[in-house]
This record gives C-alpha cells, structure tokens and sequence, in this order.
C-alpha cells in the first residue's frame, strides 16, 4: 500500500520513486488547500457527493475531484471561486485549525536547517499541538526516518494521530501522550535520536530527558517566548554538558521601491557657479521666470529609486536556543541536577499544565 499522503516520496507500480503529491488530481479522502485570496486559506476534504460553503458561494466536492491542483474553480452560482492547491506543510501550517499557539514557517525554516535533519533522520518533538512542526519534521526525515512527537493532552494527541493518518504520514511519525517533564520520551528500545525539539513552557525540566535520548553530538532547539526562558533553559544546558550554546531570533523586514527627486551635483559647473556669483553676472530673465533662474544650473534633478522599509511586519514570536549533546564517554563529569528529574512543587510538571497553559505551541 502507498501512503495516501503529500509529504514525502514513495515508489510507483512500476518501482521507480515519485512523489506520492506529483498525481494531477486529488481523490477522495484526500486534503486539498482552497485557495480564497490573498493570505486567505482554507482546508477540505473531499468525499463524492458532498457540498462545500464558504464566503465564495458553494463547491461540489465531485468537481473539486475532477479539478486538476492548480485551477481556478467558480462557485455554482458563478459569482466566486476557489484555487485548488496542492497541500504542503507550508500551506498546512498556514491553514490548520488551531488547538494551539504554532511555529509559522520562518522559524520552522530556521529550526530545520539548525537541527540539521535529513531522510533518515531520528527526531523528537515536544509538545505536538496543533502539528504545525509535526508535518514539516515528517516530511524532511521521511520516508526512511521517523518522528516521535510527545504532548501530554490526551485530545490534542488524539486529534494529531487521525490528521497524521489521513495525510499519509504514519508509516514515519508517531504522536503519543506523555507529560515529558516527569516520564521523558518513551522511544523503542535502542533508538536514539538525531535531534530534539522542545517547544515547552518549562523546557529547562526537559533537557536532562532529551539528553538521554539523542545520539552523541545531536543537536538539541528549545522554542522559548521570554528571555527568562531561554536563560534558565542555557543554565540547566551548560550544567549537563551541552556545547556550542547559541540563541537567535527570526525577524522578516519588507522593504518598497519608490521613486523620489533628486539633486545630483553638476561637479563641471562648480567654477561657472563661483564665477557668476563672484562677479554678478546674471541675464535677463523672462516673463515668469524665477530669480534662481539667474544663476548657472549647478544640479541636475533626476528621478531616483530607493529602498524604504515597511514598520508593518510581524515582530518578535520566539527566542531559537541550539545546543550539541556531548560525547556520553564524558558524561560522568556532568552530574545532572536534581531538579531535572521532575518540575519542584508549584513551578511546571503535569500540575502546572493547565489547559489555560498549553504546553505547546
């Protein structure tokens, strides 16, 4: 059986490797991404004989089916329309129902490169949340690697596991329920992983766990809003042996193109300019003229393109800390503390996980 998903590569009947998302169009079950217009986008799935309404009008599922991705598609009244777009987890993470606070793609984008991920790979995620990571993960280590990602809500996990499976990526990511701050990450026996990712409230109580479970030099991303965050989580990292600490933030600035007037200085007039002021030599002027009309044009006015950036972008949304596990032949020199083990009365743990204080993003 080929995986039914769009997020990674498998073999056609014939054997050779494609793209399982490269067939022209959707079949039923399938997600499509609807395309409403600018930053506008919206999820479906589709199943024969059903109706779609949005804003635009109403849309048949069975001529969305028959629909390759890409096209234009009018409502039944002809007054709206919808693109349907083949899904991604770029379009995923711009379009998902939100359980939870996500990571958007430019600290995804960052998060990957760091994490230094690849087909193959072993990583970890914690907390899954509304799987916004989850699918990006899946698709850069799949199909021959796995991803293990952990949230400690029951029903966040529940709703991840089904959407996984419906975008044909259970053969390589795995979503469980655990509250990692006390019970760590429960991978099979004998597998370590590449990296790990914590997107927590209190990643500091989950470093030693993370330590345990990553390979000797695996890299280690903690996802943390507030700089108190990040410093605690630094602390607890250089205490168990981490190296190469390092903590950035992603910012995107637009920038626009406009035209202004210029004066660009006439340097060949520079003695003609001194000479008539000097001397007092001026001309008759003309009806209407201005009197700076007097004087030897000792610029040129042109018309100039400069960059002006845009005060408009989205801000700050979180700090990007990045660590390297050390090599475990060290690791008695690092005696880890014993706070680690579970979060202290009144600061973190499965108590402090709320519903008001989700432990993902």
């Amino acid at each position: 059986e080929i995986d039914r998903g769009m997020l990674h590569t498998s073999l056609a009947p014939g054997g050779e490797a494609r793209e399982v998302g490269s067939r022209e169009k959707p079949e039923e079950g399938d997600l499509v991404i609807l395309s409403q217009g600018h930053a506008s986008l919206q999820t479906c799935y589709l199943e024969k004989g059903k109706i779609l309404q949005n804003k635009h009008g109403s849309f048949l599922h069975d001529e969305l089916l028959a629909t390759k991705f890409g096209t234009k598609v009018f409502s039944r009244d002809r007054k709206g329309f919808v693109m349907v777009l083949r899904p991604s987890p770029e379009l995923w993470t711009e379009s998902l129902p939100h359980r939870t606070q996500i990571i958007y793609n430019p600290d995804i984008s960052a998060i990957l490169l760091r994490m230094q991920l690849k087909p193959g790979s072993i990583g970890i995620e914690s907390g899954t949340g509304s799987g916004s990571m989850t699918h990006s993960m899946g698709r850069l280590v799949g199909p021959t690697g796995h991803v293990y990602s952990f949230d400690f809500h029951q029903p966040r996990v529940e709703q991840a596991q089904e959407e996984v499976k419906r975008h044909g990526m259970q053969r390589h990511v795995t979503v469980a329920c655990a509250d990692v701050y006390q019970a760590g990450f429960a991978l099979p026996e004998g597998v370590y992983a590449d990296a790990a990712l914590l997107d927590l409230p209190n990643p500091w109580h989950a470093v030693v766990h993370a330590k345990n479970v990553l390979k000797d030099r695996g890299r280690l991303c903690s996802f943390s809003p507030c700089v108190e965050q990040v410093s605690k989580t630094c602390d607890m990292m250089r205490a168990l042996g981490f190296t190469d600490l390092s903590t950035i933030e992603v910012l995107a600035r637009g920038y626009e193109m406009n035209k202004v007037a210029q004066d660009i200085p006439r340097f060949d007039m520079v003695e003609e300019v001194r000479s008539a002021s000097t001397h007092g030599v001026t001309r008759k002027r003309k009806a209407g003229e201005d009197a700076a009309a007097d004087e030897p044009e000792a610029a040129w006015r042109v018309t100039a393109s400069v960059m002006v950036g845009r005060d408009t972008e989205r801000g700050h949304t979180s700090f990007l800390t990045f660590a390297r596990r050390g090599l475990r032949v060290n690791d008695h020199h690092h005696a880890p503390a014993t706070e680690t083990a579970g979060a202290p009365p009144g600061e973190g743990g499965a108590a402090a996980q709320s519903e008001g204080e989700p432990q993902s993003k």
